[in-house]
């Protein structure tokens, strides 16, 4: 059975508060190496940033594990999912804790519906490595919000590419829909 992997955060669900409190638990965990870590983000990725500024992976884990999740039971995606769970295997993939994935996908209701999910923790590194896609197959799908991080590996491996972006940005993803709830008119 072909599978799809997801991304998790602006993929399955968008929550501009949710990113906010994040961002203000980072803030007050790193104090004044905050403007260091801004720099760093132009050109890392959360995690990366972390570790440049001597922090561990677990410091982010524990911050973000820590931020209260008021995602509400999503009834369109569920809808969506439930009918591509009867012919995939569904799989989320995400560099947020295996604690935060489970939470996330419970508030939102689709938790039942996933086959497997892995969280920043059952890697030694984060996406865009490689080694964190090894589940991918030719003729899998993936879908993220960023073609960097979420998409370009398995398009690599011969998963067809599916980029969530209201951008008008030339990518070289398979397709490009405005949100999740789009997906219906690529693979419905």
């Amino acid at each position: 059975m072909k599978q799809i992997i997801f991304d998790l955060d602006d993929t399955l669900y968008k929550d501009k508060r949710l990113r906010e409190k994040r961002e203000k638990a980072i803030i007050k965990f790193l104090g004044e190496k905050f403007n260091e870590y801004k720099i760093l983000k132009k050109e890392f990725h959360t995690i990366e940033c972390f570790e440049k500024l001597g922090y561990s992976r677990k410091d982010f884990f524990n911050i973000i594990d820590k931020v209260e999740i008021n995602l509400k039971n999503d009834l369109k995606l569920q809808k969506i999912l439930l009918k591509l769970h009867k012919r995939y295997r569904l799989i989320v993939l995400s560099n947020v804790s295996n604690y935060v994935v489970e939470k996330t996908l419970d508030k939102l209701g689709i938790l039942f519906l996933i086959d497997e999910y892995y969280g920043g923790d059952d890697f030694s590194y984060s996406k865009p490595h490689k080694d964190c896609f090894f589940m991918i197959s030719k003729g899998d799908i993936a879908i993220g919000n960023n073609f960097k991080k979420d998409i370009e590996i398995p398009k690599m491996l011969g998963a067809l590419t599916i980029l969530i972006s209201k951008s008008n940005e030339i990518f070289s993803a398979d397709h490009i829909i405005k949100s999740i709830y789009d997906i219906n008119k690529i693979i419905g």
